[in-house]
């Protein structure tokens, strides 16, 4: 089995570069989808949560407000670094168990695992490559004030909490620059798809 990481910045468009993967034909794993499963009300996770932070980051309805948690955690290192040792442990443990289901049903199958920390959990999963996805700074600025009403000061104390996106692209195996039409990222996409195998031959 083919294994891909696919990382970057945030805003950088790492799920849509994982999408045009899926296109040509991998299984993706999206570990911000896996985190809001185990996130989920009732959950083990989502008891965790609750008991940190309280009930102040929840809806009334009893799921967890994710907008709420990320304005409690990215405005204080300490309260981020608790959420983190709650959630990243489960995604890993949860993308592991279904890297092996994959590999027991489709042994050469090529799977994608979309995680945003990827590079900074270390050994948590072994890639056959890594895939970093970049994006300037402006482009990604303009990207997240139209999704999520960010500005520039927010975008950049989000990013002062991931490892900066150059050190990401030095130890990227392939770059995607995805700063044009989808179009022009896809013509990437398929040459890094193109290559892994080659390399593999």
């Amino acid at each position: 089995m083919v294994v891909i990481g696919v990382t970057g910045g945030v805003g950088t468009g790492k799920s849509t570069v994982a999408r045009m993967f899926k296109e040509l034909g991998a299984e993706v794993l999206d570990a911000d989808r896996i985190a809001h499963e185990l996130m989920e009300p009732g959950r083990p996770v989502w008891s965790r949560i609750r008991a940190s932070f309280g009930e102040s980051v929840l809806t009334p309805s009893g799921e967890i407000d994710r907008r709420r948690l990320g304005a409690v955690t990215f405005s204080d290192p300490r309260r981020l670094k608790a959420l983190s040792g709650i959630v990243h442990p489960a995604v890993r443990r949860r993308i592991r168990e279904r890297l092996e289901a994959i590999r027991r049903r489709n042994p050469k199958g090529v799977v994608v695992l979309d995680v945003p920390l990827l590079i900074e959990a270390g050994a948590a999963y072994r890639l056959d490559s890594l895939v970093v996805v970049s994006v300037p700074l402006k482009v990604v600025a303009r990207r997240l004030k139209a999704r999520s009403g960010w500005d520039l000061s927010e975008v950049k104390r989000r990013q002062r909490f991931q490892m900066p996106l150059k050190e990401k692209e030095r130890r990227a195996d392939f770059v995607v620059r995805n700063d044009r039409s989808p179009a022009a990222t896809r013509r990437q996409v398929a040459r890094v798809w193109k290559r892994i195998f080659e390399r593999r031959e």
